[in-house]
């Protein structure tokens, strides 16, 4: 099976895709937020293991709402979807409870709502992270079962651009975003009691465009861009310090980043190169990053590109082809197909004679096999036995059936008198796999009450 990206398009009507965001169900099937721009409406499609089934979220009424997409899925496989309303520049929160949607503005004052980035705690309570404009602030929303909590977590000069949050294990929320006034990546972690800052990268003008995800000890993993010098960067904090790295330096990438980490605690990071208008995916292996180009047609990824693994650890993106004033909603795997299922292979027998006389000498039984979906020249012979016990002594093909002759005499000697006697042949196909088939035949002893 191939291991290249597998790519289509999910939503062609219009002007669509941009501002998705892309997350995995317990099945591996893709759910994707993303806004409709042409109707001004937040959609959502999801693959149901046959097709895709897109439908309209959110209308805003004759209003701009999907702006900024994020989605997360809850123990039930429901989504869960954070978005600015544009036209009432508000920050909505939008969730499937199986049976409908139900909408709501989770803050509303003043001009918020922008950047958000939504993840669920441990008992599938959503935590929002976002730009408020009107006072160019880093702020952060949180249900609590019965209310939602808003804070503003930094609002030290321009900051909040392009954040993006994660939430570990003790449901605490930790958040990448970008310092304006400074040009630098910050992070904020709340620790039960307080929030912690800290500067990542200074270098110039960096952290552009953060995605977040944690390791399984709950250390934080950033992917990023690097405005100065147009780069791809990484940074993971180790438990003791920060690392940073440029991933990407090939003229012109890193923006529009998404991160997710394998089972390893790898990350995997999809990007946009701006140069060539691409697509792209780095992926660190244990000692390197491997780089690829995922689509380089039209003018993939702009606006977003939101990036998730199945159980398999296999990349699943979500973006926009932005091409000839068209957009289309677009998604690549590099998933493998599965299998075709297999025909069903069905084994008959005939037995020849149909009525056995035990006080008969003849030397042969003669079995007819045949197959349907599969070549009985496919059979391993030397592994037939008839009644469990008998091999065959001779054999050949006539066509597509296999003549096979039994002992006639050591057979009478294992059956019985009857007139529906079930005769049984077993064996294996060439690759190991067994079968069974079946036919009923009469047993007589003339003379023998």
């Amino acid at each position: 099976m191939s291991s290249d990206w597998r790519i289509e398009v999910v939503d062609s009507t219009n002007f669509v895709g941009t501002y998705s965001s892309i997350a995995i169900d317990s099945s591996d099937n893709p759910h994707v937020s993303y806004y409709d721009e042409t109707n001004g409406d937040l959609k959502y499609a999801r693959w149901n293991g046959t097709a895709w089934s897109i439908e309209t979220v959110d209308t805003g009424g004759d209003g701009f709402v999907g702006w900024w997409t994020s989605i997360a899925l809850d123990r039930n496989d429901n989504p869960h979807i954070s978005y600015r309303d544009e036209t009432n520049q508000t920050l909505k929160y939008a969730r499937w409870d199986g049976s409908a949607w139900s909408l709501e503005t989770v803050d509303l004052t003043g001009h918020t709502g922008e950047w958000t980035s939504m993840a669920l705690d441990s008992n599938d309570n959503p935590h929002i992270s976002y730009f408020d404009r009107g006072n160019n602030d880093l702020k952060y929303a949180w249900w609590n079962g019965t209310t939602w909590n808003i804070e503003t977590v930094d609002s030290l000069g321009y900051v909040g651009l392009h954040s993006s949050i994660a939430v570990d294990y003790v449901n605490h929320p930790h958040i990448s975003y970008n310092d304006g006034s400074n040009g630098d990546m910050r992070y904020a972690k709340w620790n039960g009691t307080a929030w912690s800052f800290e500067v990542v990268d200074s270098a110039d003008w960096v952290g552009l465009y953060t995605s977040i995800a944690l390791d399984a000890d709950g250390n934080p993993h950033v992917s990023y861009h690097d405005m100065t010098n147009r780069d791809l960067k990484y940074a993971k904090w180790t438990g003791s310090t920060w690392i940073t790295q440029t991933v990407d330096f090939t003229d012109d990438v890193g923006e529009f980043t998404s991160i997710a980490l394998d089972s390893n605690g790898f990350p995997r990071i999809s990007y946009v190169k701006w140069t060539n208008q691409d697509l792209k995916y780095a992926e660190w292996n244990g000692t390197g990053w491997s780089l690829e180009i995922v689509d380089s047609s039209g003018w993939p990824g702009i606006y977003s590109t939101s990036i998730d693994l199945d159980s398999n650890d296999d990349p699943h993106i979500s973006y926009i082809d932005f091409d000839a004033f068209n957009g289309d909603l677009k998604y690549a795997t590099k998933a493998e197909l599965a299998p075709p299922e297999p025909e069903e292979v069905s084994v008959s027998l005939d037995i020849n004679p149909n009525t056995l006389n035990l006080k008969s000498k003849g030397r042969w039984i003669t079995a007819y096999l045949s197959a349907e979906n599969a070549s009985v020249h496919d059979i391993n012979v030397s592994t037939i036995l008839l009644q469990d016990a008998l091999a065959p002594e001779r054999w050949d093909y006539q066509d597509d059936v296999l003549m096979l002759k039994f002992n006639r005499q050591e057979l009478i000697a294992i059956l019985e008198v009857g007139e529906s006697v079930e005769i049984k042949l077993g064996g294996k196909w060439k690759d190991g796999t067994a079968f069974e088939a079946f036919d009923y035949i009469r047993v007589i002893n003339p003379g023998k009450k």
